[in-house]
């Protein structure tokens, strides 16, 4: 019990840092959203169409990152000297740079073909495009700023990332004031105005986090620039083994619900709207689980690192149990309050009753959704990612799309049948992914 109690301690220490940064991120989505909303149905369905899209291409950035957490873990917990885990770092910055143009090219090319086919209407379509090529051009930026942030995090230092996730939002409510509305004489750009806060956004945050591995003794001392080496491929396919396949999950499971809110747009403006709202706040509740997926990685990163099996299979439970139980409190404020969150959003009478149903399939899928997180997340500080990878393709491409898009359109069953859909990839991941790190966590020990 004793053990129990500090690891507990230890999670939510290393944990608390990274939800508050989490939701301050998400806090910028959920402005974009609210303040697109506040100006038209058009203006949200053309922010929530773009983001979409766009962060199915993000999260596959993000889940490359993500894996130097298990990485640069395991290298602290084996007592690693700091410079040599700074030279790792520095190679995955030049993959980074190269990640982060080829994104700003591919959404440059694609964003107006794409938003055509979605069924928005004309002035919809021409903003979601918009927003596309604005928020493209803070790609660079964001993907070497994710670099430095999971290199932080594998170290333990997630307070950086908690300075750098509240000014970026600030700096983003402050941005979309100004440019979505054409205060202090900029021009009204609506939803491209909002792209192009968030490209700034993402810019300052770089730079910030730049600051802190010159000023934070931890990461001041990996002394990540203070001699660049040419690119070697040794180091960085040392990386990409295991980030490759979480930047796979992440797609899969970020394409199964940018696709379901792409999909969703064929109902019309209204429907696509209300699923921004409903969706939209499930993601800020699923910022905190996340959070205590990104301390489960670590933590048993630092176990397995040290050579302690049990301490790393008492870290993965301890950060799945602390999910579930948020989860249940997430279900029960959102069937508690719905009219309330969606007044948030939006006064349009048209969109808020359908939001508030939705937002009643969302309360359903807290459990699941938080399982599969942290059960993912304690696989990550196993560099155990391939099955992950597999699970969440069969149960977000295989059971859950197939059943929301049949149910919707082959029986005419509309938008709540995605969310069914939603529900049952959800479910059927957050079961496989529970089984296999019961599985490894065994083997661990035996080890």
């Amino acid at each position: 019990m004793p053990a129990l109690m500090a690891e507990i301690r230890a999670c939510l220490r290393l944990a608390t840092p990274i939800v508050l940064a989490q939701l301050a991120m998400m806090g910028s989505r959920v402005a974009d959203t609210i303040m697109a909303g506040r100006l038209s149905a058009t203006d949200l369905a053309a922010v929530a169409s773009g983001s979409s899209y766009w962060m199915i291409l993000g999260l596959l950035v993000i889940g490359l990152a993500n894996g130097l957490s298990p990485i640069v873990a395991q290298q602290r917990g084996g007592g690693e000297v700091p410079e040599r885990i700074g030279h790792y770092l520095q190679q995955c910055l030049w993959v980074a740079v190269v990640v982060g143009v080829v994104l700003l090219v591919l959404m440059q090319v694609t964003a107006a073909p794409l938003m055509q086919h979605l069924g928005l209407s004309e002035q919809g379509t021409a903003s979601a495009a918009g927003y596309l090529r604005a928020v493209s051009l803070g790609s660079p930026a964001f993907a070497v700023m994710l670099v430095l942030r999971f290199g932080a995090d594998g170290m333990g230092e997630t307070r950086p990332f908690l300075l750098v996730g509240i000014i970026g939002l600030l700096v983003n409510v402050l941005l979309n004031y100004i440019l979505m509305w054409g205060h202090w004489g900029a021009p009204q750009l609506g939803a491209v105005g909002c792209g192009y806060a968030t490209a700034i956004a993402d810019t300052v945050m770089l730079a910030l986090f730049v600051i802190a591995y010159h000023t934070n003794r931890y990461l001041r001392a990996l002394a990540l620039f203070r001699r660049w080496v040419a690119p070697q491929w040794s180091t960085i396919r040392d990386w990409l083994v295991v980030g490759l396949p979480i930047a796979a999950m992440l797609t899969f499971e970020a394409g199964f619900f940018g696709a379901t809110s792409l999909v969703m747009a064929r109902f019309g403006d209204v429907p696509a709207a209300a699923h921004q709202i409903a969706i939209n706040f499930s993601s800020v509740c699923f910022m905190v689980p996340l959070g205590f997926a990104f301390a489960t990685t670590v933590r048993v990163g630092h176990a397995i690192g040290r050579g302690d099996p049990d301490a790393a299979r008492r870290a993965s439970w301890t950060g799945v149990a602390l999910s579930l139980a948020f989860a249940c409190f997430s279900a029960a404020l959102i069937l508690m309050i719905p009219e309330y969150i969606v007044r948030l959003y939006t006064a349009s009478e048209q969109v808020a009753p359908l939001a508030v149903g939705l937002l009643f399939w969302a309360a359903l899928f807290q459990v699941f959704d938080c399982l599969q997180a942290s059960a993912a997340g304690a696989l990550r500080g196993f560099k155990d990612t391939n099955w992950p990878m597999l699970i969440t393709l069969v149960a977000y491409w295989g059971i859950g799309m197939p059943i929301g898009t049949v149910l919707a359109f082959g029986f005419g069953q509309g938008p709540n049948a995605l969310w069914w859909g939603i529900i049952a990839g959800l479910g059927s991941a957050g079961v496989l992914l529970a089984w296999r790190l019961v599985r490894r966590s065994r083997v661990a020990q035996t080890l």
